[in-house]
């Protein structure tokens, strides 16, 4: 019987793709698979409105959901996978003897702007028994939430080098400074591999990622303005043994930091930037790496 049921969601690609790395005995792991149909989706949500959560988790949720959440574990870890409303539901019909756990891998934003809503709905769960963490300082402190360190799925991936630097991700509000340090990068005399997510033709698997990670020499790291945690790419970079460079000054911060191996920028300065590219790869010690590796995160956090 495992200790722990890992509940996700295949909707969100980079969180599945982590959580299929699991490999643990004690840990079993349980996609939230929704009924596809039109009638079913509109039954859940009205009686979800009317608070009849029976008849919603029936609704909402494929019999072998269903049935896989019926022999879920005395602990149970929601992996940033639910509607608020869909929490006080699955409270209801998990039953009141597990234990009940969420981790935001995401800002709390994503799932609303109104930070009062977020609060309220926080304090409720926390008073039947939900406890919450996160890997972003600002939420810990905004929402009285626990803090842990954030988590990726390490791979173990070798490819020759073919560009010195390479970033992906969707613009978001990052365009211009993405577009400019690219420019600036190959004014310098660097190679790069620059993508820009922004439909779904421009969509690269998490494992394909890691590939092109592989290939690069230094892995790039443009954080939003409204995230204060790590974003996955400093992991990418520690996991491959891969220099980066990122506008985050807060990875300063973390165990792994090294300057030899990660270039901050900061006031828009590249100055330096020649110099550290220069130096080689600073191996970390595997002790510290390991720790941010899903499965030793896992025995750390929620299996100790």
């Amino acid at each position: 019987m495992p200790k722990l049921s890992i509940l996700y969601r295949r909707k969100f690609r980079a969180a599945a793709f982590v959580v299929d790395g699991v490999n643990l005995r004690d840990a079993q792991v349980i996609a939230l698979e929704l009924k596809k149909d039109r009638l079913s989706y509109a039954l859940y949500g009205i009686f979800l409105a009317l608070r009849l959560y029976g008849l919603a988790y029936y609704f909402r949720y494929t019999d072998q959901t269903r049935e896989a959440l019926k022999k879920s574990a005395d602990k149970v870890l929601f992996w940033d996978c639910c509607y608020f409303e869909e929490y006080r539901m699955l409270n209801r019909m998990l039953g009141k003897d597990k234990s009940r756990n969420v981790f935001f891998w995401n800002p709390l934003s994503r799932w609303s702007d109104d930070c009062d809503y977020l609060k309220r709905q926080l304090d409720y769960l926390k008073s039947r028994g939900f406890a919450f963490f996160t890997f972003d300082p600002a939420d810990a402190q905004k929402y009285g939430l626990s803090r842990i360190r954030n988590v990726n799925r390490r791979l173990p991936v070798q490819q020759k080098v073919k560009w010195d630097f390479y970033f992906i991700g969707a613009p978001k509000d990052r365009r211009l400074f993405i577009e400019s340090l690219e420019k600036r990068l190959q004014a310098r005399g660097y190679s790069t591999h620059f993508k820009l997510v922004e439909s779904k033709a421009d969509y690269v698997s998490n494992y394909e990622n890691i590939n092109l990670s592989a290939q690069s020499k230094c892995i790039v790291d443009v954080m939003s303005p409204e995230q204060q945690g790590l974003t996955l790419r400093p992991f990418d970079a520690l996991f491959l043994e891969k220099k980066l460079i990122t506008n985050c000054p807060t990875v300063k911060n973390f165990d792994f930091y090294d300057p030899a191996n990660i270039y901050v920028i900061e006031d828009d300065d590249l100055s330096g930037l020649d110099e550290f590219m220069a130096l080689p790869y600073k191996k970390i010690d595997e002790s510290l790496v390991c720790r941010y590796e899903v499965n030793q995160w896992l025995r750390e956090n929620f299996l100790n």
